[in-house]
């Protein structure tokens, strides 16, 4: 066996004994896209996975890059960075304060802070509701997150409530996360916001984007976009929100269309698609992480089940720049739900090539784990 290919292998296996894993890039060759001719490789180093492990027993971290400079991530089923425990400071639903950038050798670089949760002990602020939050944005001073919620019309105790809710909603703080207000309209669409810079500076036009999944359609993406001030009118009423009818192969654009019926796809995976997408502003590359689980049942997903994706345009057209069906080599004890891979702009580098990245999943995994990701580029394939 070549020499690189063996310590390829190694690392794959022993991720605690190395200091970077090479991806290999496809692990099946079932990615429905090209192979990018930009991205050459991806390095993806474990290795202070453990040393920065923080929120033990707390999941999902949806992050945003807000205007005070800090990052905002939502997580759920623990006590967060203040209790530090499944049990000690439990929420269903929280919210908490990033401030910093993680180091390879400095786990004190970042610290985590609730501030929506188990108060006054454990955060700053007392939650009022619970669910599950997939998706946040920062736009004008204001968050923005989507989540399937318990209530009190739900349940009599609905911070306490695990999982995911029957109420499918908006919800916006204008305090930062200290107090949040819930949208009257239901959204049964599985959406998630594309993030850009700090409170979403450097957004085409100044406009919010939305990729969405429809309720019937596990594999299929499709994108929406409207005003930051219209953000909280109803899709379902409001001629606000607009639908991409498509692109071609060359990522050329169709029209925005103000009825949802003639969405087209902008993103498919036949194994299924969960999605997070982030600018990366640097190499002006759309990176997108994505989760595909051909079984389609909960017991058959995996935080390994995830490939990353680039785009020149929201819409694509999309290139692989690595596809997994064992990420990480996380073990048996990740299998059973997959909880996300989140790229925070913040924690992008400034030549783009490195980004620290959010994962969590279950065993020692349910908690707030970090990845670093290096990007090797060819410029003559800009």
């Amino acid at each position: 066996m070549p020499a690189m290919l063996m310590r390829m292998s190694i690392c794959l296996v022993l991720l605690s004994a190395c200091a970077s894993a090479p991806s290999g890039r496809s692990e099946q060759g079932r990615s429905p896209y090209p192979m990018s001719r930009y991205v050459r490789q991806v390095t993806w180093d474990f290795s202070a996975v453990a040393a920065h492990r923080r929120a033990h027993g707390s999941d999902l971290w949806p992050c945003t890059w807000a205007a005070d400079r800090n990052l905002y991530c939502a997580w759920g089923d623990g006590g967060g960075f203040d209790g530090d425990d499944d049990h000690i400071g439990r929420v269903s639903l929280g919210f908490a304060r990033i401030e910093g950038v993680p180091t390879a050798t400095g786990a004190g670089a970042f610290r985590g802070k609730n501030v929506w949760g188990d108060a006054p002990k454990y955060a700053e602020a007392a939650a009022t509701f619970g669910g599950k939050v997939g998706s946040m944005i920062s736009v004008r001073g204001k968050l923005y997150a989507y989540g399937a919620l318990w209530t009190e019309a739900d349940v009599a105790k609905p911070t306490l409530k695990s999982g995911a809710g029957p109420v499918h909603r908006l919800i916006w703080s204008e305090d930062l996360g200290r107090t949040w207000q819930i949208a009257p309209w239901e959204n049964q669409h599985v959406s998630w916001f594309l993030n850009f810079g700090p409170d979403n500076a450097g957004a085409p036009d100044g406009l919010v984007y939305i990729y969405y999944r429809r309720p019937d359609e596990a594999a299929n993406v499709y994108l929406a976009r409207v005003a930051p001030e219209q953000l909280t009118a109803d899709p379902r009423t409001s001629s606000a929100y607009q639908y991409l009818t498509g692109a071609d192969r060359r990522g050329r654009p169709g029209r925005w269309s103000a009825s949802e019926s003639d969405a087209r796809a902008v993103f498919s995976d036949p194994a299924g698609a969960e999605v997070a997408v982030v600018y990366d502003a640097p190499l002006r590359r759309y990176l997108m992480t994505a989760a595909h689980n051909p079984g389609g049942q909960e017991l058959t997903a995996s935080a390994g089940q995830v490939a990353l994706f680039e785009g020149v345009h929201p819409w694509g057209p999309w290139k692989t720049i690595g596809y997994y069906d064992h990420w990480g080599n996380l073990g048996p004890e990740s299998y059973g739900d997959y909880l996300g891979l989140v790229l925070p702009v913040k924690w992008i580098s400034a030549d783009g090539r490195t980004v620290w990245g959010i994962f969590s999943s279950m065993g020692q995994y349910d908690s707030f784990n970090l990845v670093k990701m290096t990007l090797s580029t060819s410029w003559w394939a800009r």
